[in-house]
């Protein structure tokens, strides 16, 4: 009897923190919400127009979807599809054309408490198009604009830290709704409108739950496309020369089954250039890319979708022997190494990427890790070398040179390899 005063009184402190706490947070709720609203309504906000020290033209435009993964307002697509036509018709080869989509704790504004990620971009597609400048400098092509799409989602629903970080799981299920057939059309309609000049180039990345949201709209289009090469008696020409998921949040079995499709249609990825000649191309077509310090998609993703497939049934036997269906469903890819195509190391300062050897991944979807000296943690594609790797993809795609065209095409056709 001597003890329960002791433990009423224990009980009732936790009790009093537990309280304490709730309306600690219900306090500060009110106060850190960012609304879910539409943060660049005006036309000098969702388009601007900038130029490189050398007075190459470059533009960044804003396309924003609210919570439910619909477009706030189909004014910003048409002020960039405008965009692109206009620099399109200025120039005699064409554009690139760059496209992003953030993650969680970012979205659209452009105050340091959402996250800064659109001023980001803009010094992203600053360096594309110095990059395509120096292109021409070295007698490659002449210098072509570029136009930068930032798809902004309501991925940071609170400016206070502890409740940016509660928002994982509540985010996450919002991602999968902006993962919509809207997010496709935006997407398509300004890949149609740059690729209406034939030498115009297109690539997308994805960072986080936007890799995820990428990876999750693109999958599905793409199939088509494979499908028809397969038995397509000419080449199919790719809409995006370059499309990469950084530290995506996407489980592995979505992954597995777009390598499965390339898998069993054995398409390779081929560049052509004026005179018809083809050659393995140097890149991906598609690469997800883990830091191997991302703890966020090494452990939080597997925890939630551990909890998430509680009451999911797998199949109990290994996906093609490689893992068990559940281990694919609550895992990303990066963090799977028998989804893994490529090594990837800084090796003088340089980053040398090569094939794994035995892999079974040997297709144009690259899976990999990168050190940290490329990508520190979840959210660091801010680096130097984090640019240097997606300028290198891109120049194995020969996105800065108009005269190659990226295409698919079974390997019976041209003796590629289908992971070239």
């Amino acid at each position: 009897m001597s003890d329960r005063p002791s433990r009423w009184g224990k009980g009732l402190r936790w009790t009093l923190w537990a309280l304490a706490a709730v309306a600690a947070v219900g306090v500060a709720l009110p106060f850190g919400c960012i609304g879910n609203r539409m943060f660049n309504t005006e036309p000098d906000e969702y388009l601007r127009r900038y130029s490189t020290p050398e007075g190459l033209p470059y533009s960044v435009a804003v396309v924003e979807f609210d919570d439910q993964g619909q477009p706030w307002d189909m004014r910003q697509l048409d002020a960039a599809i405008a965009e692109i036509r206009r620099l399109n018709r200025i120039s005699a080869d064409g554009i690139i054309l760059y496209q992003f989509i953030h993650g969680w704790k970012s979205n659209a504004a452009r105050e340091k408490s959402s996250g800064e990620r659109l001023a980001w971009f803009e010094g992203r597609v600053a360096a594309v198009a110095e990059q395509s400048g120096a292109a021409s400098r070295h007698g490659i092509a002449t210098p072509r604009p570029v136009v930068g799409l930032y798809i902004g989602w309501r991925g940071r629903t609170y400016s206070l830290p502890v409740l940016i970080d509660a928002s994982f799981w509540n985010r996450r299920v919002a991602a999968h709704r902006v993962a919509s057939k809207s997010l496709l059309e935006v997407l398509y309609r300004s890949v149609n409108a740059a690729r209406e000049h034939p030498d115009s180039k297109c690539a997308v990345l994805g960072h986080s739950m936007g890799g995820m949201i990428l990876e999750k709209t693109l999958a599905s289009a793409l199939v088509p496309e494979i499908l028809l090469a397969e038995h397509a008696e000419a080449a199919v020409p790719v809409r995006y020369d370059l499309i990469v998921a950084a530290n995506a949040s996407t489980e592995a079995l979505h992954t597995k089954q777009l390598i499965d499709v390339f898998q069993r249609t054995d398409v390779g990825l081929v560049l052509e250039d004026t005179a018809g000649r083809r050659r393995p191309a140097a890149g991906p077509m598609l690469a997800s890319i883990s830091s191997v310090d991302d703890s966020v998609t090494r452990y939080m993703v597997p925890l939630a979708m551990t909890v998430n497939s509680l009451f999911v049934r797998y199949r109990p036997a290994r996906e093609g022997g490689l893992a068990s269906q559940r281990r694919l469903g609550v895992h990303t890819a990066g963090h799977l190494p028998v989804l893994h195509s490529h090594i990837v190391e800084v090796v003088g300062g340089e980053i040398a990427i090569r094939e794994l050897p035995g892999r079974w991944n040997d297709t144009p979807y690259w899976v990999f890790q990168v050190p940290a000296e490329i990508s520190r943690n979840h959210g660091d594609i801010d680096g130097p070398m984090w640019g240097r790797l997606m300028l290198q993809l891109m120049e194995g795609n020969s996105v800065f040179d108009p005269d190659d065209r990226l295409l698919l095409a079974a390997t019976s056709s041209d003796g590629a390899s289908p992971g070239s």
